[in-house]
């Protein structure tokens, strides 16, 4: 099994009409509702910003087995946040730690980027882990909108404990994570 990690290009994306969907309504933001090519070429350029914002992926055989977004670069400060997101078919069987690793090294050997930070929600336990292994420490815990308002209703029906109205937004916990290139070159 030989894995690429690389710069998605805007073919590269149009194999996300392969991937599974996530059944928990938690994760359902991460489900791609695309089936026009239009639509993924949409979500391709909204990737690439040339200064602000990069999508690179983790390839098997030419299939995009997950993405990563490095966000919010901050060149003053040296600092970036990154967005993760692997194909249902294949969560728990650790490309997504590899992604990660890969990226990592990536952009700490290749931009004066010395903190990477992410946002993980509280109840995703098994992407914490992930971060966890890799070296991510929580430095911030924070009550703030979920990323996705569409499945409001839902979300507060099932997991009344895990999420909560604040001013008609959907709302729950968050961890902001932090790992500093030093520690990472370490590992």
């Amino acid at each position: 099994m030989s894995l690429e990690f690389r710069k998605m290009k805007r073919e590269d994306v149009y194999a996300f009409e392969k991937w599974g969907s996530h059944t928990d309504p938690r994760f359902y933001q991460y489900n791609f509702p695309f089936t026009r090519k239009a639509e993924f070429d949409a979500w391709y350029f909204s990737k690439q910003k040339l200064l602000s914002k990069k999508v690179y992926g983790l390839f098997l055989e030419d299939y995009p087995l997950g993405f990563i977004t490095l966000k919010h670069i901050n060149w003053f400060k040296r600092t970036a946040e990154l967005g993760v997101a692997v194909d249902p078919n294949y969560l728990s069987e650790g490309f997504g730690t590899e992604l990660i690793k890969r990226f990592l090294s990536y952009v700490f050997n290749r931009f004066p980027i010395d903190t990477m930070t992410l946002r993980v929600a509280k109840f995703n336990k098994r992407a914490q882990k992930s971060y966890e292994k890799i070296g991510f420490k929580i430095v911030k815990e924070s009550y703030e909108p979920f990323e996705e308002q569409g499945f409001k209703d839902i979300l507060l029906e099932k997991y009344p404990e895990l999420f909560d109205q604040v001013d008609g937004t959907l709302c729950t916990t968050f961890y902001l994570m932090s790992i500093h290139k030093s520690k990472y070159c370490k590992m």
